[in-house]
């Protein structure tokens, strides 16, 4: 029990000023009974402390004040100070303040030694309780290897009495003489020691007192029945482990019942079998098949269809028989015979995804197109230098390919290819998605942490696609990793150098974006040391035939149909303006393999599958009466404002029809005051802006 100040202190009665007299002071003493007080300064500022024999000695010298003979005074303790743990100093008396710094008493040297010699005692007769109860046996000697202290479990370990142990030669006692040598070396250690057919644990330490080694303690555990314990249990976690190794590792779905069907143990195959349901109890008819085997205490087979999936299934069940006869868990097999057949079928697909994949390394970049014959040839030259590169064009023209076939060409191809949609990550995951975090970076970050995407792209190449998409907030990042090529993690503390090679791709105008103030022009121009702009299919029509005789190809081997595409159907296709680009094309000769009923492809079919309409036989621009130029000119441009509008639904599309910038369409709109257009029978009234 701890006693504190407040206990054992004198309670402040009175206080003395350093310009009291000493008669005064002597008859505060007198008539409050006390050895000491603090002395005061006239604000009550504790300036020292003073006892009766100062203030005794100083009217014998002839002195007259307080001050004359008053000691220093020590910083004041707390009532909540711990007498243990206190250092009185080496004045008569302390003073004591409460918790908010008002004296409260004092407490004098006598004081504190009488109730210092208590918690002593008391601390003792505590250690002496814990030293006779405790489990472990526990052996002390001193520096010239003598027993001075031994406690009962000790007693019965060495078959011996404290009266008989205490001041003998501890090898006179035991018969390990490991103490001995901790009194020599100042070194303790743990040992491990037999004697006859019990096994003890000891660790010994010496007592050191000033800087010497002055004895040694030894605590001993008898560990022979832990040791049997400790055998047999990972006798029996072996045997566990290798029996559920072995269910696992099995084809079959496993499962251990008991009587009542409850499911007490099963495998990873049992669970996909049974769709993950991780059901407790097995159901029926696998239930007449445990209570069948239960019944007749012998093996026992069905055929069951499972539900969900309609695959056959042959069941097996086997009861477990105990010493005593009897068969109260039973161990259930299930097999579906459907595997074998997807196995056979999985491995066909996998050596057709092979020999695609073999190919597609084969066959680079289709095209035909001078304009596309540029592109690779700047995107090669580009490949052997390690300059980060920005490719331009519209969505579907094939920039990840175009990025692939760079990192394929560079120097950095034996290194990582990584790829990164900005567009797909949402804007609260993307600064740890591509920068990475330290453990405990933030709530449910995994332990140990994660590295970003620049991290896996180390010492080779990063695909940032749709850089665009990237907030500005984290532009500002991705600018300092491109200039310094360091990464900081979330949560770290110092920066990380990496050596990527950076490679950028955007569907969208950067230059407009910079000047609306959504794309940051100093990240622009970083990225923008050499740009590729690929252009549209529309554009690079020479290369529709190469795209659909290679994709046709591919198809037919995955559909196994083949299909054949006539020269009006590829007249169509060339005639098509692809909006969707190559992804657009790859979708609808797919659509086309999938959906066709005939083995060849004409230009009608192709008219349907991409909802082509006739061209109108007239001309598009009729005139009724003659107006002014002018006024005619404006006339047509606002109807054909309208039209591609009402057509496209967005502003951004609509002048793709047009062939003029979003923003020209926008000024052109409100100049014409067309503000919404149909009806509410059209489903919109005004056009979105992207």
């Amino acid at each position: 029990m701890a006693m504190m100040v407040g206990d054992i202190m004198v309670k402040a009665k009175a206080v003395i000023f350093e310009s009291d007299s000493l008669d005064e002071a002597a008859r505060t003493f007198v008539e409050y009974g006390l050895d000491g007080m603090v002395v005061c300064r006239c604000s009550e500022e504790i300036v020292g402390v003073v006892a009766v024999k100062d203030v005794l000695f100083g009217l014998v010298q002839g002195k007259t004040t307080v001050r004359e003979v008053m000691r220093p005074s020590l910083p004041p303790l707390s009532i909540h100070d711990r007498v243990e743990v206190i250092e009185f100093g080496g004045g008569p008396l302390r003073p004591v303040v409460d918790e908010s710094g008002r004296l409260v008493g004092v407490l004098t040297k006598e004081q504190h030694l009488t109730a210092y010699a208590k918690v002593a005692q008391l601390r003792l007769k505590h250690l002496d309780a814990i030293f006779n109860a405790a489990h472990n046996g526990i052996l002390s000697i001193d520096a010239k290897g003598r027993i001075t202290s031994i406690n009962p479990p000790a007693e019965k370990m060495a078959r011996t009495t404290k009266e008989e142990a205490i001041g003998k030669f501890l090898t006179d006692v035991v018969i390990p003489s490991g103490l001995l040598e901790v009194v020599r070396t100042g070194k303790g250690h743990t040992e491990k020691y037999r004697v006859g057919k019990r096994v003890y644990i000891t660790n010994r330490s010496p007592i050191i007192d000033e800087g010497k080694v002055v004895g040694a303690v030894g605590v001993f555990q008898d560990i022979s029945e832990i040791e049997f314990i400790s055998n047999e249990l990972e006798t029996v976690k072996r045997i566990v482990n290798e029996l559920q190794t072995v269910m696992e590792a099995s084809s079959d779905g496993i499962a251990i019942t008991d009587r009542s069907g409850m499911i007490t143990r099963r495998n990873k195959k049992w669970d996909a079998l049974f769709l993950g349901t991780e059901q407790e109890r097995v159901t029926a008819p696998l239930d007449r098949v445990v209570r069948q085997a239960l019944d007749g205490r012998q093996p026992c087979s069905m055929l069951h269809q499972g539900m969900g999936t309609g695959n056959i299934w042959i069941v097996s069940a086997v009861p477990i028989i105990e010493e005593d006869g009897r068969a109260e868990r039973v161990v259930l097999y299930v097999k579906d015979m459907t595997e074998m057949e997807q196995l056979r079928s999985e491995l066909e697909e996998t050596k057709r995804l092979l020999h695609m994949l073999g190919r597609q390394e084969e066959d680079h970049l289709i095209y035909r197109a001078p304009a596309m014959a540029h592109v690779v040839n700047i995107a090669r030259q580009a490949a052997a230098v390690d300059v980060t590169l920005l490719l331009t064009g519209e969505s579907g023209t094939g920039k990840e390919e175009l990025a692939n076939y760079i990192w394929k060409q560079s120097a950095r191809r034996a290194r990582p290819f990584v790829k990164v949609n900005c567009g797909a990550i949402p804007e609260t995951l993307m600064e740890s998605e591509l920068f990475g975090y330290e453990p405990g970076a933030f709530t449910g970050a995994a332990k140990k942490g994660k590295k970003g995407y620049f991290e896996q792209a180390d010492g080779g190449t990063i695909f940032l696609d749709e850089i665009s998409e990237i907030p500005l907030h984290l532009q500002v990042k991705l600018l300092r990793v491109l200039q310094s090529m360091e990464i900081m993690r979330l949560g770290a503390e110092a920066p990380k150098r990496i050596d990527v090679r950076v490679i950028a791709a955007t569907n969208k105008p950067l230059e407009e974006l910079v000047a609306a103030g959504q794309f940051r022009a100093d990240l622009f121009y970083r990225l923008n040391v050499m740009p590729i702009a690929i252009p549209p299919l529309r554009d690079r029509k020479e290369d529709i035939p190469l795209l659909v005789d290679h994709y046709r190809k591919r198809f037919a081997e995955k559909y196994q149909k083949p299909l054949v595409f006539t020269d009006g159907a590829l007249a169509a296709m060339m005639d098509y303006h692809w909006p969707g680009n190559v992804r657009e094309l790859v979708n609808a000769v797919e659509r086309m393999f999938v959906t066709a009923v005939s083995p060849v492809i004409d230009e009608h079919q192709v008219a349907k599958w991409l909802h082509l309409e006739p061209e109108p036989a007239a001309s598009p621009v009729a005139v009724g009466e003659i107006i002014p130029l002018k006024q005619a000119t404006a006339e047509v441009e606002r109807q054909l404002i309208i039209k591609a509008l009402h057509k496209a639904k967005t502003y951004r599309r609509a002048a793709k029809l047009l062939g003029v910038d979003a923003s020209t369409l926008v000024r052109k709109a409100q100049k014409y005051g067309i503000q919404s257009w149909g009806g509410e029978e059209d489903g919109f009234h005004a056009a979105s802006r992207d």
